[in-house]
């Protein structure tokens, strides 16, 4: 007999701003919830205005499918309750949502035979995460069909990593975002100190920013300007001089750096003083 709940939860913190809480259908799908103690359990029910705040995390056992959610100061307390649970997790879904989780506290619920899987939200709107477990493929396993679910749910895309890479996804989030920001601002200035004002400079910049990522969308690494012809030499001394002592370094390695990526005109990364390891 099908089960009446999709899902069940066990949470802490800030449940309700977690995939948890954005799910449109959780009202009917979603049944048990547990938590550090049941006055907390009925707290984050009566938050996603879903579910039932349940006195055991034995009763996730009714359930295909358990969505787990806490922030780091409460993941190790909440998962020794999961792991003392009276649960068979034999062709059940184990999803981490919004929240880090180890491979080895994931093994050890796999070797139970919890079928599990992270997931979370990221910058780029209308797409979710999801690191499942090695080998997984999407007609197999269940916390990645539990996940896909969600997605669809939520009208979103889920985007798989492979096992293990979380830290190479974030690298590229701040790449593409926090990493790139000052160099925007930088843009600007320059624009500004070209006599463009304030707020054209600032939109001129960021433009140019979204230009060039539309350009790498489309065509890749060929759409870099010196992929194939052989960047102005002279004029990029000048430019680099001009970004001032404090843009100088970083505009010069940013350069070079293309070059030496790309593995293009190596004799301008020397004219520009790079010097290859």
């Amino acid at each position: 007999m099908e089960p009446r709940y999709k899902y069940g939860v066990l949470g802490a913190g800030a449940v309700g701003a977690s995939l948890v809480g954005r799910l449109p259908s959780r009202t009917r799908d979603l049944g048990p919830v547990s938590a550090s103690s049941y006055r907390v359990a009925s707290r984050i029910a009566n938050t996603l205005r879903a579910g039932y705040p349940v006195r055991t995390a034995d009763e996730l056992n009714a359930v295909p499918g358990v969505l787990f959610h806490a922030p780091p100061d409460h993941a190790a307390g909440l998962l020794g309750i999961l792991e003392k649970a009276a649960i068979d997790w034999k062709g059940k879904a184990l999803v981490f949502c919004d929240c880090v989780i180890d491979q080895a506290v994931r093994q050890r619920f796999k070797v139970r035979g919890a079928s599990t899987a992270v997931v979370r939200q990221f910058a780029i709107p209308g797409r979710i995460i999801v690191e499942a477990d090695r080998g997984s493929a999407a007609r197999s396993d269940v916390a990645l069909q539990t996940v896909h679910r969600i997605a669809r749910e939520l009208r979103m895309k889920a985007v798989p990593i492979a096992p293990g890479s979380e830290h190479a996804f974030d690298a590229a989030m701040t790449l593409g975002s926090a990493a790139i920001t000052p160099l925007i601002d930088r843009a600007a200035a320059l624009l500004r100190d070209a006599g463009i004002r304030g707020i054209e400079a600032a939109q001129l910049a960021s433009s140019l920013f979204e230009q060039t990522a539309r350009d790498f969308a489309h065509s890749g690494k060929q759409s870099w300007a010196w992929y194939v012809r052989k960047p102005p030499v002279e004029s990029l001394k000048a430019q680099i001089t001009a970004g001032g002592p404090r843009l100088e370094p970083v505009l010069r390695q940013l350069v070079t750096f293309g070059l030496e990526s790309f593995r293009k005109h190596a004799e301008v990364a020397a004219e520009l003083g790079h010097k290859p390891e």
